[in-house]
């Protein structure tokens, strides 16, 4: 029996990791990535362009745009601010539109939610 590499672990633990996301997660990271494409190919740029601007190899622009859920959250936010991709509120805010659905809906929450959270005292029920 042949022994497991350290990079054969690496891998495994991925899978799994990956494979504990809802699908609708993975379904999103797929669409992002495609959107990002998408965009990329508009703008005409090469994925080792796009790599460049992020601050990331090319690789990893590749596994953006194939949604790989292990690639960190601020590369993909980085890609899509790049390519204008009008995913967050502060893009369409910087454009004079504040008028975001998910703008709404964070205004609305803020508005309903306390300042502050504190975890809540147990009581002490010592009547004997």
């Amino acid at each position: 029996m042949k022994p497991i590499h350290d990079a054969q672990k690496d891998q495994i633990n991925k899978k799994e990791s990956t494979s504990k996301l809802p699908l609708s997660v993975r379904e999103s990271l797929k669409e992002l990535g495609g959107f990002i494409a998408c965009a990329r190919k508009e703008k005409r740029w090469t994925q080792e362009e796009l790599a460049q601007r992020i601050g990331v190899n090319r690789m990893t622009v590749v596994r953006i745009e194939k949604g790989a859920p292990e690639v960190a959250s601020g590369s993909y936010l980085t890609a899509a601010w790049l390519l204008a991709l009008p995913i967050l509120t502060w893009q369409a805010m910087g454009e004079g539109r504040s008028d975001t659905i998910v703008g709404d809906l964070l205004t609305k929450m803020k508005k309903s939610l306390p300042g502050t959270v504190r975890r809540r005292r147990k009581t002490i029920d010592n009547d004997f």
